[in-house]
């Protein structure tokens, strides 16, 4: 980590889940302050305009891509299973990020047969890689291997550390956006998922400003992505300089 890394707070991505079936749940999360990210369900009911609404207010909006999970739950439109081709694998994730023209990046719902299987993983990462997307993995199974090909395939990536609302109750959201807190103080960051539940946007109506009180900085996916990839990038420099600074030869003025 370069020197000047010490100067930046701790930092929480916070992306919200799931929108587009239900509108009035999605304007009411929409309306939360600050730069979250929003990731939504392609040709939901109210996908389509949920992102117009988010893009009017400059919140960063991704695909929320359907993806095969062990329960054989029904993904709906825009679901991308194992025993698909690669250029039926593709059709489908191209016309689900077409039909949201917003979207920065992409991650999984649902998804724990998928991220599992290293070729589609592939293949979700070359469509990123043409269309410059990040992607956020979901971590929906501990067997996940999204982020590892992510990696692989130099395709920016995030992990998911916290979900705010596995249990929907306000409680367990305070507990979660807690434990959130701890590990952004800890590690210098986190990335939190919850859902539209009217519950989770009522405590976070409340919680987000105690984030400016303990001096951690919210910021969207993309920024931190962009901030991670400067801070790489200062740290190239400072070890080039530091390697050429070393490699000057000493001259010793002889004597008059």
């Amino acid at each position: 980590m370069p020197v000047w890394g010490d100067e930046i707070s701790p930092r929480m991505v916070l992306v919200i889940d799931d929108l587009g079936p239900n509108l009035l749940q999605g304007q009411a999360v929409l309306e939360l302050p600050g730069p979250l990210t929003y990731a939504v369900l392609p040709f939901t009911p109210h996908a389509e305009r949920l992102a117009d609404l988010a893009a009017e207010r400059g919140k960063e909006i991704i695909l929320h891509a359907p993806m095969a999970n062990m329960a054989n739950l029904a993904l709906g439109p825009g679901g991308l299973y194992p025993h698909l081709s690669e250029q039926e694998f593709k059709q489908v994730l191209n016309s689900n990020l077409d039909s949201l023209p917003q979207a920065r990046g992409l991650n999984n719902h649902m998804g724990s047969l998928l991220t599992q299987q290293e070729q589609p993983m592939r293949w979700v990462m070359e469509v990123a890689r043409e269309r410059n997307l990040f992607y956020i993995d979901s971590r929906t199974t501990a067997e996940t291997q999204a982020a590892s090909i992510a990696r692989e395939e130099h395709i920016p990536v995030l992990e998911r550390k916290v979900f705010l609302d596995h249990q929907v109750t306000a409680d367990y959201v305070e507990q979660q956006f807690l434990h959130a807190i701890e590990l952004a103080q800890m590690e210098g960051a986190v990335v939190v998922i919850g859902h539209p539940y009217p519950v989770t946007v009522a405590y976070l109506q409340q919680g987000l400003p105690l984030l400016d009180e303990l001096g951690i900085q919210l910021v969207s996916a993309s920024a931190f992505l962009m901030q991670e990839a400067e801070l790489e990038r200062l740290d190239r420099y400072q070890q080039l300089e530091e390697q050429t600074t070393g490699s000057l030869p000493v001259l010793h003025l002889a004597p008059e």
